[in-house]
């Protein structure tokens, strides 16, 4: 039996047995390409510059992969999937392809092309976009189905819808016009009113008005020509009248500190200034009103008396100063707030235009802001110290202090030194007779500062900040103003400079020997000075170096009468302007001849200004007893300033009292 010919194989056929051979094949040995029929070719690979996504017309992306990505290797072409070779069965072969029908019916007709105007005329992008997307998927690298991105089918176009017909009737009615508000147009129309209407469209037929230009100025006549009232016109017809000319000269010569009957005159053409009517100017001022100075004068008040002498030009005497501004001005800056010295310097001294007051403050802020260091100087272990030191720490001994006192004035601009040498404080015990002289030593710091009128003053602000007991080695601190206001001369008493240019003495002599100065003003080893307590002394007001007798041994076996005085600081020192208060009276306590009785009280008489008292040698008591001189602060329980002289001797004996001692002597 003949083999019967193939049959023909529909295509949907054929790729039911290209998938049935594909099922089992292992997806890693590829499988060998058959010879049979020839495939599509495959596109050429084009090299690509820019690897651009294959974009639909409606602007989606084809494909998963991100765009402007590298084209991978693997996807560079279309690789059928790798055949499954097994061993245990024969690889059936494809089927035959039927074979191709020659038909001769020719080909249909191409339809004919629209031309490019009709493209052109259809303002749309779709038409544009089928027209220049001709990209196919595979070109730009995708795995996607082969498509025109831009090309039309009718089944795409069948779920578009068309815009509505634009209907103006289905808006919504607009919102009423707002009303106008009136508007003011008086000052409007008052502003047009003023200048000449401009043509317009909107009415040509108005006329216009041309703005005239200003009339020019006349040229300016000569000079000696000014002094006269001159009238001209204008081009337009109107007047000008040209002001009055300017003096030549100054307003003092129109009769002004001048005498009756001069008249000064201009000079070119000879007018006089003075008349009005020639020249234009001011009329002459009456000289007849002229006030008289000499009637004046006696009228005016005068200054009142200066309450303050020290406050007049070159008054050199500081100890009835008032110093309180200053001394209350130092208390405004604690240490602890101070960031520098130059910043203290120049708050402390602000308010002050006067050397002697700058001083002053920078005096009484050591006293409130620096302690002696007692327990350095007690264990002989004091070290050298720097201002700032001083500052940070508010400790310090003499030289701290000096220090520091000159860092500041420096600062603020005064002339300031830092005085060494010898001093009789805290440890200083006077020449015994027959003791020699010991050689010239240094213990102690000041400082010299120029203050009004160019003046060197010696200062001492350790001891004005307070004193030193050693017995129980603890530190006073009291204000003692007097190492302020002292003169030279009475600071040389208890100070002694290694360098010998720095005495500043005021009696004219430029130095003093040291041995003067160790044995004391009253030339004698033998002869102590008389014992000071300095808190009364200072707070009264007392002259330290004006207490008589001068020295501290009394003899009591020979005869006579002792004469005992003393007075104020200054002349001018007044106890309730400078001092705390009116005064105390004074008394010296004395024993009887025998020693054995008991103490007498007198009161020493006074003027204001001197205080003295009389004593008979023999009632002073036995040797070795100590007498002295004492104010009565409290009388009966109450305040004794004030009280006369006669109250306090009424008093005596009937009456308690209470007070301090001034001065001691010591009998021999």
């Amino acid at each position: 039996m003949a083999a019967e010919p193939p049959r023909p194989q529909t295509i949907h056929s054929r790729i039911a047995a290209l998938n049935l051979g594909h099922l089992g094949r292992a997806p890693t040995t590829p499988a060998p390409i058959e010879s049979g029929p020839p495939l599509h070719p495959l596109p050429l690979l084009r090299s690509q510059t820019t690897n651009l996504p294959a974009t639909l017309s409606n602007g989606h992306i084809i494909g998963d992969a991100i765009g402007n990505e590298p084209e991978s290797l693997t996807h560079s072409r279309l690789l059928p999937p790798s055949a499954i070779t097994r061993t245990c069965q024969k690889k059936p072969s494809p089927p035959a392809l039927p074979p191709r029908k020659h038909s001769s019916q020719p080909a249909p007709a191409l339809p004919p092309r629209r031309s490019s105007a009709a493209l052109h005329r259809r303002e749309s992008s779709e038409s544009i976009s089928s027209t220049i997307s001709t990209i196919s998927t595979i070109s730009v690298g995708t795995n996607g189905p082969s498509r025109t991105p831009g090309s039309r089918t009718p089944s795409t176009d069948a779920g578009r819808k068309l815009a509505p017909v634009f209907d103006p009737s289905t808006l919504p009615p607009l919102p009423p016009k707002r009303t106008p508000q009136p508007v003011d147009t008086r000052y409007r129309d008052m502003e047009r009113s003023r200048m000449g209407l401009m043509p317009t469209k909107s009415s040509p037929n108005v006329t216009t008005r041309t703005l005239e230009s200003p009339p020019t100025l006349p040229s300016r006549a000569p000079h000696h020509l000014l002094q006269t009232t001159v009238r001209k016109e204008s081009a337009g017809g109107i007047p000008l009248e040209r002001p009055p000319a300017v003096p030549t000269r100054s307003a003092l010569l129109f009769g002004m500190n001048k005498a009756e009957g001069i008249s000064t005159t201009a000079g070119g053409d000879g007018s006089t200034l003075g008349s009005e009517a020639s020249t234009g100017g001011p009329p002459p001022v009456p000289l007849s009103s002229k006030p008289d100075l000499s009637k004046l004068l006696p009228a005016k008040p005068k200054l009142a008396a200066q309450s303050q002498p020290s406050s007049l030009p070159g008054f050199s005497c500081l100890c009835c100063r008032d110093f309180s501004a200053p001394d209350n001005h130092a208390t405004k800056f604690p240490r602890e707030g101070v960031p520098s010295i130059g910043w203290l310097a120049t708050q402390l001294v602000a308010p002050f235009t006067s050397p002697t007051d700058q001083a002053r403050v920078i005096f009484a802020w050591l006293h409130h802001n620096i302690a002696y260091d007692v327990v350095a100087f007690c264990n002989h272990t004091v070290k050298p110290s720097t201002p700032a030191n001083t500052l940070a720490t508010g400790l310090a001994v003499c030289e701290g202090y000096a220090g520091l006192f000159t860092a500041i004035a420096s600062s603020a601009g005064l002339e300031s030194l830092v005085v060494g040498g010898h001093g009789k404080g805290a440890g200083f015990s006077p020449l015994q007779p027959g003791q020699p002289i010991p050689a010239e030593y240094s213990t102690h710091a000041w400082n010299v500062v120029k203050i009004d009128n160019g003046e060197w003053k010696l200062v001492d602000p350790c001891w004005g900040a307070g004193s030193v007991c050693l017995q129980d080695q603890k530190y006073n601190k009291r204000f003692a103003t007097r190492h302020f206001t002292m003169n030279n001369d009475e600071f040389g008493l208890r100070h002694f400079p290694t360098n010998k240019s720095l005495f500043h003495r005021v009696d004219g002599r430029q130095q003093i020997p040291w041995e003067e100065y160790i044995i004391g003003p009253s030339g004698s080893a033998a002869a102590m000075p008389v014992r000071v307590y300095e808190g009364v002394a200072e707070e009264e007001g007392v002259a330290e170096t004006k207490l008589s007798p001068s020295t501290y041994h009394l003899p009591v076996s020979a005869d006579g009468t002792i004469h005992f005085q003393f007075e104020k600081v200054c002349a001018h020192w007044d106890p309730i302007r400078n001092g705390p208060g009116k005064p105390y009276p004074y008394v010296m306590r004395i024993h009887n001849s025998d020693g054995r009785g008991g103490d007498e009280i007198r009161v020493f008489n006074t003027n204001g200004s001197v205080w003295w008292l009389d004593v008979e040698n023999r009632l002073l008591g036995r040797k070795g007893q100590t007498v002295g001189i004492f104010t009565i602060q409290k009388l009966g329980g109450e305040n004794a300033r004030g009280v006369s002289v006669e109250e306090c001797r009424r008093a005596m004996g009937r009456k308690g009292w209470s007070g301090g001692a001034l001065a001691a002597w010591k009998l021999v």
